[in-house]
């Protein structure tokens, strides 16, 4: 079978997809990954079909309006001004959306893309399926919506989920509809998330259950798969994250350093956090990694206790640091876990502070707001992920993650649900 995989947004958006699309090239299929135009050497680097899609994140959100509004540290203000970038950008997505679906026989969106995938899908006729890297969007009552945490009663609960997507159809109806149009097709006066939801298309969440259980009340082709994690023989394949010259020395030199990077999301305040690391190397002993990722730091200090990279395979590198300070998206956080050592995640937006809380609820790291962020703070949470439960915890949680077969479990529901 023909499998098009289509997600939208930065790395950690993109790789458990290429996990994905490995393995089921693995099992004999043909697939192709729509992803942002910028991710065409990584994706290939797979030796995966790649098809671009207009738009760059990394171009949004590094741009002098995306720095100040993440510097904000204001969640609603950031998604209000993702929401005008990509207002701008949605037809021309759309119509490359469009375009792909013709090559191939099925359909997988991720959440950023279900509603127009919708959409192709009705137009055409090809059936689809959803895959959620993050958190969960299917109303439930055993638990809020993200950030929606303040009572926990059933009724409340649903009625968060059932609010969120309320305003999530308000907010993108107008070009939700000025697509569908575009394509020949009437516009929707009901929300489409509704649609969906009535469709009981398969919806699989690829994060671990150990973190969250399957609720009861959802509908049967909606299920926790376990995370989407690359093949080994594809993990070191792609010449993108390549071990620097002198790193492996370096590390070996002294003992487990603590990772820190924000992956896809530059430092809202780059001037703070260059600071931060400067006054950690100078009063401590800590050996540190900074992944710069998407970020442009000035005043990086240089000292021999710190090695700054552009990239790197977490798989690779996780296992040998002690720690790792991440910004909690949901694909670093599962190589965090898996790797058996405690994250501090010092979330910027999104789903990030959701999964910080939930990190922390566990006892399985430490999680501090980015613009609550001090020197101090990070050392009393490094300090907190050296303490016995929280050693104890992770080890318990890695062994069961890394017993899971997440890419297995959904390769079979897709297959299984296509196959129909």
């Amino acid at each position: 079978m023909n499998y098009g995989i289509i997600t939208y947004g930065s790395r950690g958006d993109v790789q458990p997809y290429a996990s994905l699309a490995l393995g089921l090239m693995e099992r004999g299929h043909q697939v192709y990954l729509a992803a942002p135009e910028n991710f065409k050497d990584f994706v290939e680097g797979f030796g995966i079909n790649f098809y671009p899609l207009h738009g760059n994140v990394e171009e949004l959100l590094y741009s002098a309006e995306g720095i100040r509004v993440l510097k904000t540290g204001n969640a609603f203000t950031l998604l209000r001004y993702l929401q005008k970038g990509g207002h701008k950008m949605q037809q021309k997505i759309g119509e490359d959306m469009f375009e792909f679906a013709a090559l191939v026989d099925v359909l997988i969106a991720n959440v950023l893309t279900n509603v127009g995938v919708y959409t192709i899908a009705e137009k055409l006729n090809k059936k689809w399926a959803t895959v959620q890297l993050s958190l969960p969007t299917t109303p439930t009552k055993e638990f809020p919506f993200a950030g929606f945490a303040f009572f926990n009663t059933p009724s409340y609960n649903f009625l968060t989920h059932k609010l969120i997507r309320f305003l999530y159809w308000q907010l993108n109806k107008k070009d939700a509809n000025k697509f569908r149009v575009s394509i020949g097709l009437p516009i929707s006066k009901k929300s489409i998330l509704d649609k969906i939801s009535k469709e009981n298309a398969l919806n699989l969440y690829a994060f671990s259950p150990q973190l969250i259980a399957k609720p009861k009340d959802w509908k049967s082709n909606c299920d926790i798969t376990g995370y989407l994690t690359l093949p080994e023989k594809n993990r070191e394949a792609n010449e993108i994250d390549k071990i620097p010259d002198g790193f492996e020395e370096w590390l070996n030199r002294g003992k487990k350093p603590v990772y820190m990077g924000f992956g896809s999301m530059p430092v809202p305040d780059a001037e703070l956090f260059g600071n931060i690391l400067k006054e950690i190397l100078l009063k401590t002993g800590e050996r540190i990694v900074f992944c710069k990722g998407w970020s442009v730091i000035e005043n990086l200090p240089q000292h021999e206790n710190l090695f700054v990279l552009k990239s790197i395979n977490h798989e690779w590198l996780f296992p040998k640091c002690k720690a790792a300070m991440i910004h909690g998206g949901a694909g670093t956080t599962a190589a965090v876990l898996k790797a058996k050592i405690p994250a501090i995640i010092v979330s910027v937006f999104g789903d990030q502070p959701w999964w910080g809380k939930l990190i922390e609820g566990k006892k399985l790291g430490v999680h501090i707001p980015f613009k609550k962020l001090t020197s101090q703070k990070l050392l009393r949470a490094i300090e907190m992920t050296e303490t016995s439960l929280i050693q104890k915890n992770i080890l318990e949680i890695a062994t069961k993650i890394n017993n899971e077969d997440g890419l297995k479990i959904a390769i079979d529901k897709l297959e299984e649900y296509f196959s129909e």
